[in-house]
């Protein structure tokens, strides 16, 4: 529906109203920053995930854009690009004020605001490589993503207490083969040395990111998002062995900078026990595991309690380091139904806190409206501001896992 009361001609900023835009939301962001320093609850200490309780989610389609979360923007400038790389591809010189209007205007402080008072005290922030280096050949934009990244990030710590996962999510050559991990079709980051050394100049510009904040206690560094070299969203054996290098290089400079800052590992579609005795139990590493209950397993939305149950307990790996749910959504494979949303998320977010350290959902604000096996459309699942405007969260109401 919203996709039909946008016009087909792009509304295209001109250059000096793109910056205009630009300027005036960030120093509008600066000074309800300033004004409710009062009110600020920052952290004092670094975060411990041994013992911290998540209740979070993603902002997705922000930094980083995904074709499927926002059709009415991608409608208006995406046209047939299948990823950011193509689209950024096809506008060409347009790509740029696009985007810093995109950044400009999707996320607001009135943002932060709602999820703070719907109890969120979690944010996980995905971000192109391209946020923190400009690789040759590539496609993807590199503009003031971080400059955005830093203000809603500091304005969530400062007044809300929250704390920010800086997620980067996709790495130079393609990660996944999917558009969210650099280019759809590609899988080039593996086993390519000039791709890793990109991939460790964005890890480093992020480290200084966090470690020149007013509150560097205030994050959490992910390096890495949903590693996979071949298309079944497996990882062969040399595959996995280079992901457990970047790890290592990434746990390295960090500790050379700050050794407190924590560290989140997501390692594809294997849990923490696979990774685990590779690092030493001291480390501040945390690992990220996704479910999804859309494809690949006869979920429902009657039977996916007991599918959130079964992975909440299976989730905890070997112990010996902790686990946050970083990704999850209650689209079904079949049978959706409007009815059983309340249930399932509240089902989720009281497992996954329950079995591990809490859980990001994915993702705030989503307006897919592609039609589901079942009622309704993506956005009905997927998206958490409609759940927070239907008063759906309420841990009363979901299924306990015993």
């Amino acid at each position: 529906m919203l996709v039909q009361l946008i016009s087909n001609t792009p509304l295209q900023p001109s250059p000096s109203e793109h910056y205009t835009i630009m300027f005036s939301h960030l120093a509008a962001l600066s000074c309800l920053l300033g004004a409710h320093q009062a009110l600020a609850a920052p952290p004092s200490t670094y975060l411990n995930w041994k013992t911290f309780k998540a209740k979070g989610v993603n902002l997705g389609g922000w930094l980083h854009q995904e074709a499927v979360i926002d059709p009415a923007f991608w409608s208006q400038y995406g046209g047939n690009a299948l990823d950011e790389w193509d689209l950024c591809a096809n506008l060409g010189s347009r790509c740029g004020p696009v985007l810093e209007q995109r950044y400009a205007t999707f996320i607001q402080p009135a943002d932060i605001d709602k999820l703070a008072a719907a109890g969120i005290n979690v944010l996980r922030i995905p971000t192109g490589y391209n946020a923190w280096v400009k690789v040759p050949g590539s496609a993807l934009y590199t503009g003031r993503q971080v400059d955005y990244l830093k203000s809603i990030s500091s304005y969530a710590i400062a007044k809300h207490g929250m704390h920010v996962i800086v997620d980067i999510h996709s790495l130079p050559g393609g990660l996944n083969g999917m558009g969210l991990g650099g280019r759809e079709g590609y899988y080039d980051w593996f086993l390519n040395q000039t791709a890793l050394d990109y991939s460790y100049q964005a890890v480093e510009a992020a480290i200084a990111f966090i470690q020149s904040a007013d509150y560097p206690q205030g994050y959490t560094l992910a390096p890495i998002n949903e590693p996979v070299d071949v298309r079944d969203m497996s990882v062969r054996e040399a595959g996995a062995a280079w992901v457990l290098a970047y790890f290592k290089g990434v746990v390295e400079r960090v500790q050379r900078v700050n050794a407190k800052i924590p560290i989140m590992l997501q390692g594809g579609f294997k849990g923490e026990a696979y990774w685990s005795p590779s690092f030493d139990a001291a480390t501040p590493l945390v690992f990220d595991v996704h479910n999804y209950y859309f494809a690949g397993r006869p979920a429902t939305s009657d039977n996916l309690p007991q599918w959130i149950c079964i992975d909440a307990k299976n989730a905890a790996g070997d112990g010996k380091f902790p686990v946050f749910v970083g990704e999850w959504a209650i689209q079904a494979t079949a049978n959706n139904t409007f009815a059983s949303r309340a249930a399932n998320l509240n089902t989720g977010i009281n497992a996954w806190e329950k079995y591990t350290r809490g859980s990001a959902y994915w993702t705030y604000r989503f307006s897919g409206n592609a039609p589901v096996d079942g009622e309704g459309v993506q956005g009905d699942y997927w998206s958490y501001e409609t759940f927070i405007n239907q008063s759906f969260i309420n841990p009363s109401k979901g299924v306990t896992c015993t």
